[in-house]
């Protein structure tokens, strides 16, 4: 007989039901019962999370504290905040839950089969662009799928490099546009200004610049630049598969976007209530008609809740610690000097933009100064007469921080695959990429504050 379900998973799978009734609802008690279940499920996960998120958790609740006892007039502000790290949480948890489906899938393993079937002189640019896409799908997962038939088509560490990084710069840039991800999630709800599908639509025209200009310019050092006598995965690939693949994603994508518009809610209330219907939907299509089969993967679905605690965890964490920031900086007569000096909006958007990558390469996790400034610059002159230009400051500024963070997930899988360092591929193998990638941004966010936008 098969084992239950954990009860922290139960606890997970009942405060997304909770967070998703009460924010279509508007029902605040159902949101309040949605953190409190978060934080039950978090202590159950403590002794299988990663030390850093710990850190964050105990972090969390000593910002809470300082605020309950110096500004408790402001505790309202840093639930609001709780609140709305818990979507941030469910996000990741729901990405987790679609990961088993996705990963079991014999179908989307020969549609990414295609992207390495081009001759070694165009591969890069078919993973590249073929894995962006993808991710929309599989997120992290596409870096390790790409490396892992790498691997099975007999390409050493050396050979694959090249195909995993690919995959990895290709994943990291959805971040800068998609709705479903997590940089997206925090800009959108961290500027009140801001429209959600006007960011999405600029970022993406921004994206498929940068894409384009990298397939062309990959901008790798010989020793991640592999061999052009790397053979292709499979010379009997067809391109249907991934078209079909693609298309679900682009299917993804469209049943959430019209949720947030048709519901009124955000894009990640919209992507925590989607995720869920969809990896059901997945197992059911991909199974037939075998009910104890289904059951069975359904089940391994909703345990897959839990795959990203850590970084459920973190976000959720990470989300409180930065309110408590910002409701003491904001408290300071300095801050309220500064924020009505009229400071001008380009230069601090674009010490922004630069600032965050920074920091991620010297270890600082991105998600701390991207809510932080979020929620600072957000409310201030600057988030109200330039939003689009913050929020496009802001994931770009998240996208390139993955990509030259040694302890990012991306950085870590990539390393993995390639037999190196991950502080080799931050450092070394991604730092021309980041920069040109902040080089553009910086262009369109002056041409966007030049504009009003």
């Amino acid at each position: 007989m098969a084992e239950p379900l954990p009860l922290r998973n139960w606890l997970q799978f009942l405060m997304i039901l909770t967070l998703v009734a009460g924010g279509f609802s508007g029902n605040r008690h159902l949101l309040g019962v949605a953190a409190v279940l978060a934080i039950a499920a978090t202590a159950l996960e403590w002794g299988r999370l990663l030390k850093l998120a710990r850190v964050f958790a105990i972090l969390a609740v000593l910002a809470g504290g300082v605020i309950a006892v110096l500004l408790p007039d402001r505790f309202a502000l840093l639930w609001q905040a709780l609140v709305q790290g818990v979507s941030f949480a469910a996000l990741m948890m729901v990405l987790g839950m679609l990961r088993r489906p996705v990963r079991r899938s014999a179908f989307v393993r020969s549609g990414t089969q295609y992207l390495l079937a081009f001759e070694p002189k165009r591969r890069y640019a078919a993973i590249n662009i073929g894995a962006h896409f993808l991710s929309l799908l599989f997120n992290v997962g596409m870096i390790a799928m790409i490396g892992d038939l790498a691997r099975a088509g007999g390409s050493g560490d050396a050979a694959r490099r090249p195909m995993v990084i690919a995959a990895m710069r290709g994943a990291a840039l959805v971040s800068i546009w998609s709705p479903i991800g997590l940089g997206f999630a925090i800009v959108t709800a961290g500027v009140p200004a801001l429209d959600g599908m006007q960011l999405m639509l600029t970022a993406f025209a921004f994206t498929a610049v940068v894409l384009v200009l990298t397939s062309l310019l990959p901008l790798l050092p010989a020793d991640a630049r592999g061999t052009d006598g790397a053979t292709a995965i499979s010379e009997n690939a067809t391109v249907r598969p991934l078209l079909i693949t693609l298309g679900v994603c682009a299917l993804l994508l469209a049943v959430t976007i019209g949720l947030h518009r048709g519901g009124g809610v955000s894009f990640t209330l919209a992507s925590v209530a989607v995720l869920p219907v969809f990896t059901a939907a997945w197992l059911w299509l991909e199974i037939g008609k075998d009910k104890r089969l289904y059951l069975s993967e359904l089940k391994g679905a909703l345990a897959g809740l839990g795959d990203l605690r850590s970084e459920s965890a973190i976000f959720l964490s990470a989300n409180v610690i930065g309110a408590a920031i910002s409701i003491v900086l904001v408290s300071r007569p300095e801050w309220r000097e500064v924020a009505a000096s009229g400071t001008p909006a380009l230069p601090v958007l674009l010490a922004g933009l630069f600032l965050i990558p920074l920091a991620a390469a010297c270890f600082i996790p991105n998600s701390i100064f991207v809510v932080i400034l979020a929620q600072l610059l957000g409310a201030s002159p600057i988030g109200t007469a330039h939003p689009l230009a913050l929020g496009v400051m802001l994931t770009v500024a998240w996208a390139s921080a993955v990509s030259v963070s040694p302890i990012s997930a991306m950085c870590l899988i990539t390393a993995a695959q390639s037999g190196v360092s991950p502080q080799r591929v931050a450092w070394r193998w991604n730092a021309p990429f980041a920069i040109l990638v902040l080089a553009l941004a910086a262009a369109l966010i002056s041409g966007l504050v030049a504009f009003g936008r």
